[in-house]
């Protein structure tokens, strides 16, 4: 019987009391199939829903003496409010194959009828032109099974087809163990068989696909009975199979869920939901007229922290389903028809479809995140006051009076964004700490900075790094690093205002387009107000706020963990989350590999990179009183960088700990991989301490944009503006024109990220963004060439930039493999190498050759 209109679309929210997300479960218009059907053929073509044959007991359950019969028709559901239509006819009436979408219709596997199972292959799809109505289907034979097959189950993984379980005849006692694979862009080469699941052979498994891998869960195994006949013994395992590594034997299922509907849906970017099934408890039950059907608990896996937990219950008013399928289509899953009970099908058609919860901040915490943002407003004020903060000197390089230690953790913040607040707890979370070894290449990074990079900033007294490569080499190097920084950090600046304020809102009830124009005007304020001093003054408050958040957050998951430290070390060992995946040996540098060679050069490279040619940090260089002062600020951020990263590859473990250990409390709805970090604030600290790491979260935005703000009115004053445009003006002029530049930049940059946020596709402005920043390596490249060579000179150095920007665009047009943190790393050694070879190649007299290591006089300025 048919719903109405009406009651078809109600749904019900579904909150279960120990989960964070709300699962909302509608119902479709029911299937117009009197008695219902199970075990049909179901997918997507030609943009509708297609179910097609299946079983179901049209004349009573067979303990009435009804028999299983087997159906051919074919229905269509164009659109989720239409009508279901019957369009065509199987080749022959059948159930209990399996099937998966290929794009141009349901590639239909197997079946059985009630004489025998067919290893069968066809491709279904809707015909695109009417002809008659039983002639809507179109069928194309594709390469059979091995062997006959039914109650499988198969699933795509990329252009791969695998099939596991299933049995080869009707009076079968033993289930296929056997995983068969099909590659759709290969079809000659047939069905292969695969390693098989190291396991008991099964029928009715559950499987899905998620992050690369094959998932396979429950089914029942096979063997005689005392009649003869095959007895079935209930299965709570689950396994993982990956391409090229085989199979993993993952946590043991709560209860078996033989037949639930497969695919099993994909919610959010880590978790699998098992609606239904058979648990085996209710085997037997008599009188069978009176079974009250299967479980209506949903199940949520995470193969994050390979952990279940049962997150909600079915409605009253729908079916737990078995023997059936669940396919994405319109942007929910959709489950049609299945047993409602043993012998008993339904017309029922489910939508299911999970939403984050998103935490409402308390008074309290606004009321700590207005006053931090407020105090940020103050300090900005404060050197506005000052009356050095009239001139340039004072506006980009703070007067040469900024003490050490504020130097120090200004270079600290400014290198750690809200990307890394955020994205390095969220590495360690989804993988392991593996990748802190990029770290200690600082200790090698920054002697060298300070030994032979630091001399040439001081003693040329420079305010843009940029001037050194035009006394070096000429005006067009120059001019061609600071337009990569200044395209680079406006692009960096939107980029880190939206993904953030895309992550929090993701979680919480902060609006993303609140987010990014509150911190972008705030940083806007205070920047153009109090110049460089403004800024490392923040920056170091900003450095204390936002450690102090992650040492806070740090402590208290650890303390949430049962067994504490020790429980979360324990977990942190046995799930393989500390170092074990690092590979010591080799230099392989192709994607997806964790050598501790590569991850060390790569960010050795990139850190050099920023530390000897970005403007922001290099002008931190010049606002202390003299080298020395310059050589222990960095020393303080060595030591800053060193722990406070040590703090966030922990913090993603301690929460990787604690959702091991309450698997319920996580939202699987969670959309963003980076909101694992504001998820956990915002659901599970105290009152106060949420509006505090909140605020870290933007401390750390604002020590980036703020510095960026200023360094790219710095680059672009003295080395485009004071440079060529506008050349021998007042100093009152610059400082004029300095103010007004960085509140253009910021408003262009927050501009486009409310843009990147109005549209919800942030992929173009990431292109434009990672296109820029492919410049960085040769920017580092030529300074190089200039201090560690005496040769280079500057035709054969811009030959090299542009050398190596080329060469790390192509590498990223033809999509090489070559892992992305190596862009840096190819881009400086290109530059490097093909600048020194085409110095040696080319003539010019032009730059100062005393500015390196080899071409430097004896005597040095008092500062050396």
């Amino acid at each position: 019987m048919r719903t109405t209109a009406k009651a078809a679309f109600l749904s019900t929210m579904l909150w279960a009391a120990t989960s964070f997300a709300a699962l909302e479960v509608s119902r479709l218009p029911d299937m117009p199939i009197e008695h219902g059907r199970a075990a049909a053929f179901v997918g997507v073509a030609e943009g509708g829903l297609v179910f097609a044959g299946g079983t179901n007991f049209p004349d009573g359950p067979p303990w009435q003496g009804g028999a299983k019969a087997w159906h051919d028709e074919v229905y269509f559901l164009q659109q989720p409010e239409g009508a279901w239509e019957k369009i065509g006819r199987l080749p022959r009436p059948i159930g209990h194959g399996t099937q998966v979408g290929t794009g141009r219709g349901v590639l239909c596997i197997g079946g059985a009828d009630a004489e025998r199972h067919y290893p069968d292959v066809f491709l279904l799809r809707r015909r695109g032109q009417l002809v008659t109505r039983e002639q809507l289907v179109a069928f194309e034979e594709m390469a059979p099974l091995p062997s006959p097959l039914a109650y499988a189950a198969a699933a795509r993984l990329e252009e791969k087809v695998y099939v596991i379980g299933g049995t080869e005849r009707p009076d079968a006692t033993r289930a296929s163990a056997d995983l068969l694979v099909f590659d759709l862009a290969n079809p000659g080469r047939g069905w292969e068989r695969l390693e098989p699941i190291p396991a008991p052979g099964r029928i009715l498994p559950v499987v899905s696909v998620r992050d690369g891998k094959l998932f396979v869960f429950s089914g029942a195994s096979l063997a005689p009975g005392p009649d003869g006949k095959p007895a079935r013994t209930y299965l709570r395992d689950a396994w993982s199979y990956q391409p090229e590594k085989g199979w993993r034997r993952l946590a043991e299922m709560p209860r078996a869920a033989v037949a639930a509907p497969s695919p099993a849906p994909t919610v959010g970017k880590s978790h699998l939901l098992l609606i239904g099934g058979d648990d085996g408890s209710k085997v037997g039950f008599q009188p069978p007229g009176d079974h009250p059907g299967f479980p209506r608990g949903i199940l949520q896996y995470d193969t994050v922290t390979d952990t279940w937990a049962e997150v909600a219950s079915l409605p009253a008013d729908t079916v737990s389903p078995a023997v059936t399928t669940a396919i994405d289509w319109k942007g929910a899953w959709r489950v049609p028809g299945g047993e409602r009970r043993p012998a008993v099908r339904t017309t029922q058609v489910l939508t299911v479809e999970a939403s984050p919860n998103k935490a409402s901040m308390a008074a309290t915490d606004w009321a700590v995140v207005v006053l931090y943002l407020g105090g940020m407003i103050g300090v900005g004020w404060f050197f506005m006051r000052r009356e050095a903060a009239g001139t340039t000197e004072a506006y980009f390089r703070g007067g040469k009076s900024v003490p050490v230690w504020v130097a120090g953790l200004s270079i600290f913040a400014t290198m750690l964004s809200s990307l890394t607040f955020m994205g390095v707890p969220a590495k360690a979370y989804h993988s392991d700490i593996t990748w802190y070894v990029g770290q200690l290449a600082l200790l090698a990074v920054v002697p060298i900075v300070g030994a032979f990079y630091l001399p040439f900033f001081r003693k040329l007294d420079l305010t843009s790094a940029y001037e050194y490569l035009e006394r070096r080499f000429n005006l067009e190097c120059r001019l061609f690093a600071a337009a990569s920084f200044l395209l680079l950090h406006l692009g960096r600046i939107a980029i880190v205002l939206y993904l953030p304020a895309l992550a929090l809102a993701s979680v919480s009830d902060i609006g993303i387009m609140s987010s990014i124009v509150v911190l972008g005007l705030l940083c806007i304020v205070y920047t153009v107000m109090g110049g460089i001093q403004a800024v490392v003054w923040t920056d170091a408050i900003q450095a204390v706020v936002l450690m102090g958040g992650a040492v806070l957050c740090l402590v208290l998951a650890v303390a949430q963990v049962d067994g504490g430290v020790g429980g979360a070390w324990a977990i942190a060992q046995a799930d393989n989350k500390l170092m074990g995946n690092l590979e010591w040996g080799g230099l392989d540098l192709t994607a997806g590999t964790a050598s501790f060679w590569v991850i060390f050069l790569a960010f050795g490279f990139n850190s050099l990179i920023s530390y000897t040619s970005s403007q922001d940090v290099v002008q931190r260089y010049v606002t202390t009183p003299d080298l020395g002062a310059a050589r222990r600020s960095m020393r303080i951020n060595l030591w800053m960088s060193l722990a406070g990263s040590l703090v966030f590859f922990l913090l993603g473990t301690a929460m990787y700990a604690f959702y091991k250990t309450h698997p319920e409390r996580i939202d699987p709805a969670m959309a963003a991989p980076d909101a694992v970090l504001p998820h956990f604030i915002l659901q599970q600290l105290p009152v106060g301490v949420v509006g505090l790491v909140i605020a870290a979260i933007f401390a750390a935005s604002q020590s980036t944009i703020s510095s960026s703000l200023n360094s790219l009115a710095t680059s672009f004053i003295k080395d485009v503006d004071e440079r060529l445009l506008r050349p021998g003006r007042p100093d009152a002029h610059y400082l004029r024109s300095a103010m007004i530049f960085v509140v253009v930049t910021g408003l262009v940059s927050v501009g486009a990220a409310l843009a990147m946020a109005w549209s919800g596709v942030s992929s173009a402005f990431q292109t434009f963004n990672t296109l820029i920043g492919l410049t960085a390596g040769s920017m580092g490249g030529l300074f190089a060439l200039g201090v560690f060579t005496k040769a280079a000179n500057g035709r054969g150095a811009m030959v090299g930039a542009v050398a190596g920007f080329a060469a790390v665009l192509a590498l990223w047009i033809l999509e090489a493999p070559v892992i992305g943190i190596l862009y840096g790393l190819v881009g400086f050694a290109t530059c490097f190498v093909v600048g020194l070879v085409a110095s040696l190649i080319l003539t010019d007299s032009s730059g100062d050759r005393t500015l390196s290591i080899p071409g430097r006089p004896a005597s040095h300025s008092s500062e050396d």
